[in-house]
């Protein structure tokens, strides 16, 4: 056995994460409101880094308030009304 093949890592496994492209089953998903209005805006994919770049917050405490286990910030809902209003044109 050469030092190489000693020296060598274990194989990774891939992360699990909650984008993929399958549509989500709100029924079958316990969101909040809040995070159903995420979704309808961001899309499916990953809402949770559109929400966090825009608000400014990291991206697992967009999850949580996308999924309603903390209650949006000020800062955040500000964000998603900015989104829901028409943008006026100079």
């Amino acid at each position: 056995m050469s030092i190489i093949e000693s020296c060598t890592l274990p194989p990774v496994r891939p992360r699990r994460t909650r984008g993929n492209p399958i549509p989500r089953n709100f029924r079958a998903e316990s969101l909040s409101p809040f995070g159903r209005v995420c979704v309808a805006l961001w899309g499916f994919d990953k809402p949770g880094v559109a929400l966090s770049q825009k608000a400014g917050c990291t991206y697992r405490q967009a999850n949580l308030y996308i999924e309603g286990k903390t209650p949006p910030s000020y800062e955040v809902l500000m964000v998603v009304l900015d989104e829901l209003r028409p943008r006026k044109r100079a």
